[in-house]
C-alpha cells in the first residue's frame, strides 16, 4: 500500500527553510573572515636557519642534475659539497652533544601550533553549536521541503532526523536534517561568494612553507643526520655527461631524413 504524498505549506519555505540557509551561510562567511584574521602572519626565518635549508637544497640540486657539468667542475663541486656537508660551517644551531635533549613543549613553535589549533577549533565549535540550538528550538519537528529526485531507504535516517514516521516517503527533508546538509554541502557557496581569496593566500603560504624541509623543528630531522645523509649520496656518485656521444645519438635519430635530403 502505497503512502500518500504530504502537501507541504509553501510559506515553510520563507519561514524555515530560507532562514536557515541563510544565517548558515552568514555564520559562514563571518567564520571565515574572523579565521583568516587571526590567522598568524608568516614569521621572517632567522638568517641561519634559511641559509642552512638553502645549502641542502643546493646539494640536492647538485646531486640530481650534475649531467650538464664537466669532468672537473663535476669532481670540484663533489669535493666541496661532501667536505661542506661533513662540517657544521652551515648549521643554523650546532647542538652540544654533552646537553641535555630539548624538551619539545618548551619550543615556542609548538606552543603557536597548539594555540593555532585551539583557536580554528573554537570558530568551529561555538558558531555550529548555537545554530544547531537554534534550529532545534524554533524549527523542531518541521518538514520543510521534498527532494526532486528518489533515494534509497539508506537516507532516511540522516534526512528526516527529529521526526518520528518510519512510513514517510524518504525524500522528504526535516529542519534539522537540512542543517546538518548545508553544514557540509556549503563550502562551493562560500567559494563562489568570497572568490576563495583567503583559502589560496592560506594554502600558498603553507606550500611555501613545505618547499623547505622543517629542519631541527619540532619533529622535524635533525640538521646533522640531513647534512650526513646528503654527504653519503654525493659520494658515491660517478660522473656522467649528457653530452657524451651526442653527435651519434642526434645523427642516428635523424639518420633516415638526412637519407632522404
Amino acid at each position: 500500500m502505497s503512502t500518500p504524498d504530504l502537501l507541504l505549506d509553501p510559506q515553510l519555505k520563507y519561514w524555515v527553510l530560507l532562514p536557515i540557509s541563510f544565517v548558515m551561510v552568514l555564520v559562514g562567511l563571518l567564520r571565515s573572515n574572523a579565521t583568516y584574521l587571526l590567522q598568524p602572519g608568516p614569521k621572517l626565518e632567522e638568517f641561519k636557519a634559511l641559509r642552512e635549508k638553502q645549502f641542502l637544497k643546493r646539494a640536492a640540486c647538485f646531486r640530481q642534475n650534475n649531467g650538464v657539468l664537466t669532468k672537473e667542475e663535476f669532481e670540484n663541486r663533489k669535493q666541496y659539497f661532501t667536505a661542506t656537508l661533513e662540517s657544521n660551517e652551515f648549521y643554523a644551531i650546532v647542538e652540544d652533544p654533552n646537553a641535555d635533549p630539548a624538551n619539545p613543549l618548551t619550543d615556542p613553535g609548538m606552543n603557536d601550533a597548539l594555540m593555532n589549533m585551539a583557536k580554528g577549533n573554537v570558530m568551529n565549535y561555538i558558531p555550529q553549536t548555537i545554530i544547531m540550538a537554534w534550529v532545534n528550538y524554533f524549527f523542531a519537528g518541521f518538514v520543510i521541503m521534498k527532494l526532486p529526485f528518489p533515494l534509497t531507504d539508506g537516507f532516511k535516517q540522516m534526512l528526516q532526523t527529529g521526526i518520528e514516521t518510519p512510513d514517510l516517503n524518504v525524500r522528504y527533508v526535516s529542519s534539522i536534517s537540512w542543517y546538518f546538509v548545508n553544514l557540509f554541502g556549503l563550502r562551493p557557496v562560500y567559494s563562489l561568494l568570497m572568490g576563495d581569496l583567503a583559502a589560496a593566500e592560506l594554502m600558498n603560504q603553507q606550500q611555501q612553507q613545505q618547499a623547505l624541509p622543517n629542519i631541527g623543528g619540532p619533529g622535524g630531522p635533525k640538521a646533522d643526520k640531513l647534512f650526513k645523509a646528503e654527504a653519503e649520496n654525493i659520494q658515491i656518485l660517478t660522473h656522467k655527461s649528457i653530452f657524451d656521444g651526442i653527435t651519434e645519438r642526434v645523427l642516428e635519430k635523424y639518420a633516415d631524413e638526412l637519407k632522404a635530403l
